[in-house]
């Protein structure tokens, strides 16, 4: 049997990262369109997405735009209501699929019964190819569990072979269309850096009882920051602390307590976003940015 996967792809003012990782999308199997989102950017955006619609003309290409910026989650969500496919996989702008990425996903999301499959995720090093990258990073490197309940954050380099059951991945993941449009996607999101955007409706789906899994048998690498030095949602150093903990707080307060409550433990939400708070404080303080958004933030 065949299916069809639907790619969504929100953007801002990412013409340049786009150029670059599209091949990796549409390459995947079983994507028959591909469906970018673009949140009301100013760059070259369009005239990128009608070239490579032009170089696959075999996948429909459609694209969208925001007449003015509304944020990543509503991106998302209206990329969601224009796709046709039975499922959708969400992707970044800044990132590189390994080229079975779909159908690893697809084939786990079927065979583990599960609701929503992501690969893993990391960003390469300067100068190196995905491949390389890909090799270097094999199962991961930290000998650290792949969620840390503390901080309510994925591990990115957590060392762990074959699955792992989380309650929300990151952002590049398949997930059954008609199962996503059964949980809203919080639009609350769009303001500053939107941190957890993409965890919302996971975090939604994992506390109503889904089953969301990270697999070591494919990968979606991050650009390294040197190359990603505009568009998307950056903001600055104070910023982005700013909103890291408003974001948190919010997300706390709807995911903690259920969250915790499906692992076993009775644990407050105050007492969450407070670890949080001093976690990200300590990082902030004695670390440069680009250490601790990675540590804490991914």
């Amino acid at each position: 049997m065949l299916y069809m996967i639907s790619v969504v792809i929100p953007t801002f003012n990412r013409g340049y990262t786009l150029s670059q990782v599209l091949d990796s999308y549409y390459r995947q199997k079983f994507v028959e369109e591909l469906i970018i989102v673009d949140d009301g950017g100013s760059d070259d955006t369009a005239a990128v997405v009608d070239e490579f619609s032009r170089k696959y003309l075999q996948i429909k290409t459609i694209y969208l735009k925001n007449e003015k910026r509304k944020g990543a989650p509503y991106s998302r969500r209206r990329g969601l209501l224009a796709a046709q496919g039975e499922f959708v996989l969400f992707g970044d702008d800044d990132d590189f699929l390994e080229d079975n990425y779909t159908e690893v996903c697809l084939n786990k999301l079927k065979s583990l019964s599960a609701d929503i499959v992501s690969g893993r995720h990391f960003y390469r090093n300067p100068a190196e190819s995905v491949a390389e990258a890909i090799a270097r990073f094999g199962q991961g490197s930290i000998n650290v569990p792949p969620f840390d309940f503390r901080l309510f954050h994925i591990n990115m380099e957590a060392k762990f072979q074959g699955d792992a059951e989380l309650p929300f991945t990151h952002a590049i993941f398949v997930v059954r269309r008609s199962f996503l449009l059964s949980h809203e996607i919080d639009t609350f999101y769009r303001w500053g850096n939107g941190f957890r955007e993409e965890s919302d409706v996971q975090a939604k789906i994992y506390i109503n009882g889904g089953r969301i899994i990270m697999t070591n048998e494919t990968h979606s690498v991050h650009m390294h920051s040197s190359e990603v030095i505009s568009g998307g949602q950056r903001v600055g150093r104070y910023a982005y602390l700013f909103w890291s903990i408003f974001y948190t707080a919010y997300f706390f307060k709807k995911y903690y307590r259920p969250v915790m409550e499906r692992q076993g433990k009775n644990e407050s939400c105050v007492k969450g976003v407070a670890i949080y708070f001093v976690m990200v404080l300590y990082l902030f303080i004695a670390q440069p940015l680009s250490v601790w958004k990675r540590k804490i933030l991914g």
